[in-house]
């Protein structure tokens, strides 16, 4: 990304799309608060923590002691606001559960890290999203929450609780970016491909360095319009 340098939020750091993240945007000469739950137990996060334009910052999105504690760090370091917030942490583990083998459990997990961690995220830093004008929040998401895409034809029957936690961020993306519109906020779900991460696996068609640049060349040219949306990683809208 070119342009003047502005100052970025990125939850679940640690690895894959996350840390790929802090690394392209700290070379761009960005402002990075690369938060993780243990940024310390990362070596790859821990080699581009610089405390110059890469800060660690402890934050468990599940934990709203550690959300709190995080967001005073983050004030601290940027009395100026934070300019884009990305929400990325989040939990997987695609299995091939069907819906009547998905336990509870692993419904609550993936919807309380998923759905309510980035609920919770944006709502301790809006206040200072709002000391800056850029005003931008990606959701990331993934293609697997699109309901038109899972009809009876579909080919994937699982990532069930997965799937169900993404659908109910799309709902909240819109919901926000609804009642931010009047703020000139641009918030918008995010779709990175088909990536080779813990995630997505070693037979996965992108690398998180492609993923991450593309989605990056997305978000520098979003425009108001795009306030709301479902997009992929070129920029193309998504059926919800």
């Amino acid at each position: 990304m070119s342009g003047k340098a502005l100052t970025y939020l990125i939850t679940g750091s640690s690895r894959g799309i996350g840390l790929e993240f802090v690394r392209q945007l700290a070379g761009s000469g960005h402002k990075v608060f690369a938060s993780a739950r243990q940024p310390e137990q990362s070596e790859s996060l821990k080699s581009l923590i610089n405390n110059e334009n890469v800060f660690g910052v402890p934050l468990d999105v599940t934990d709203s002691k550690s959300i709190e504690e995080a967001v005073f760090q983050v004030s601290k370091d940027a009395p100026e606001g934070i300019d884009v917030l990305i929400n990325n942490a989040g939990i997987g583990g695609q299995g091939s559960r069907t819906v009547f083998e998905t336990p509870e459990e692993d419904f609550l997990n993936k919807f309380k890290t998923n759905t309510l961690g980035a609920a919770n995220v944006t709502n301790a830093f809006l206040p200072l999203l709002r000391q800056a004008e850029t005003r931008k929040i990606m959701n990331m998401s993934t293609v697997l929450a699109s309901i038109q895409s899972r009809g009876p034809d579909s080919k994937i029957k699982s990532a069930v609780a997965f799937s169900v936690s993404k659908t109910a961020l799309n709902m909240l993306t819109r919901l926000t970016a609804s009642q931010l519109a009047a703020e000139d906020f641009i918030v918008y779900a995010s779709h990175p491909g088909w990536v080779k991460t813990d995630f997505g696996g070693i037979n996965a068609t992108m690398s998180p360095e492609r993923s991450v640049k593309a989605q990056l060349e997305v978000l520098k040219n979003l425009k108001l319009e795009d306030n709301g949306k479902f997009l992929d990683f070129r920029g193309k809208e998504i059926p919800w």
